[in-house]
């Protein structure tokens, strides 16, 4: 499982007259918070979990994001006082448990492979981007893939410049103090007696931190922003057997024919989202945590047949123990948080469940529904 951590407690002092109302990475760009984009990139690229580091105006992104995006876990890191970059970044870690955590500034969109940041395992890898013609940013030295050295802003004809994403090890800031810059009091400072190393890209960057390049966002970052489309899965009885609350991965058995068959919309382009009813967590009978590993699992028992599942949402209420809710079907509320989520058209979507509910949640959205066979009459989709 990937984790992250996004610093998104920024004021946005040189966008004060055009974004004063909001932190910076709420900052409206074609039409929708300008973190969307940091959140649907590293959701593409299998992030899993992301804590969000915030504090100026925090309950805004809260507000809209909630505690899950596109089957991401979304936790918060709060800062009551300006801890900086550093400080915030130290904070977050707090919330994490892989042993090397992804950093990303909330301000700026990177197009990063980021499998590649991981394929070394010094302590402190950090993304680069090849520039010319700028004085806006400080330059990075490097020789051979490591880091020797950063040289502060000035006219440059051609150089390389942090990205803004990192690869730390989770234990890299224990020593450092709660306060701080981690750019200034870090990354310069422990230049010489730690192993940073550099990866370059060249996907594309832009840093909306000043005026000019947030107006060059709202054109540059517009062909992100599309309509999609998507197949709809229920999970117990329409992707595996239905063992009655399965949480156990030793338990999980795809119906025949399903992995293939989820191979097939993965290959013409649909995004492949799970809703399923998850009531076994009110009851008590498993965690949150045992359901997205057994997701986990899911997805890479998958992989040996080519397919994947892009998210997964799930309702943990039932009406007994938790009282009413908008998600559990055939309530809406899932596929209605995924249309938004994803920009689905739900006219080009479809769901397939084994459940009238199932068909009836869908159908509340305008998306049409497919009732399918379970394993006992063969585990084929009926058309």
């Amino acid at each position: 499982m990937r984790e992250a951590i996004i610093l998104a407690g920024g004021f946005g002092t040189r966008l004060a007259h055009i974004v004063s109302d909001v932190p910076k990475p709420m900052a409206s760009v074609c039409g929708r918070p300008f973190l969307r984009f940091i959140l649907d990139d590293l959701q593409e690229k299998g992030v899993e979990k992301v804590i969000l580091a915030v504090g100026y105006k925090w309950e805004t992104i809260r507000d809209y994001f909630g505690e899950h995006y596109r089957g991401m876990q979304l936790r918060y890191s709060v800062e009551d006082t300006p801890l900086f970059t550093g400080g915030a970044i130290k904070k977050a870690l707090a919330q994490c448990t892989n042993e090397r955590v992804l950093v990303v500034n909330g301000d700026t969109y990177f197009d990063v492979e980021l499998g590649r940041l991981y394929e070394t395992e010094v302590p402190v890898v950090i993304a680069l981007k090849r520039m010319h013609d700028f004085s806006r940013y400080g330059t990075v030295c490097m020789q051979d893939g490591q880091i020797t050295g950063f040289c502060e802003k000035q006219p440059c004809k051609e150089g390389l410049i942090n990205g803004g994403i990192y690869l730390l090890h989770r234990k890299m800031l224990s020593d450092m103090p709660d306060r701080f810059s981690f750019e200034a009091d870090f990354l310069e400072q422990k230049v010489s007696a730690l192993t940073m190393h550099g990866v370059e890209s060249e996907g594309y960057f832009i840093d909306i931190g000043v005026p000019e390049d947030y107006a060059l966002a709202q054109e540059s970052l517009r062909p992100l922003v599309k309509k999609r489309k998507a197949a709809f899965f229920d999970r117990d009885g329409t992707i595996n057997v239905d063992v009655h609350y399965l949480y156990r991965p030793q338990e999980l058995q795809f119906i025949d024919g399903m992995p293939e068959f989820i191979r097939k919309w993965n290959e013409w382009g649909y995004k492949v989202i799970v809703v399923t009813n998850q009531a076994g967590i009110a009851r008590g009978y498993y965690t949150e945590d045992d359901m997205h590993t057994l997701h986990r699992c899911m997805n890479e028992r998958l992989a040996e047949y080519g397919a994947h599942i892009d998210a997964f949402y799930f309702c943990p209420h039932h009406p007994d123990f938790t009282g009413p809710c908008h998600c559990r079907k055939p309530k809406p509320g899932m596929i209605e948080e995924a249309i938004r989520e994803f920009d689905l058209d739900p006219a080009q979507c479809i769901l397939f469940g084994d459940k009238p509910w199932d068909i009836e949640a869908g159908e509340c959205c305008g998306v049409k529904g497919v009732l399918t066979k379970d394993k006992e009459s063969g585990g084929q989709v009926r058309a």
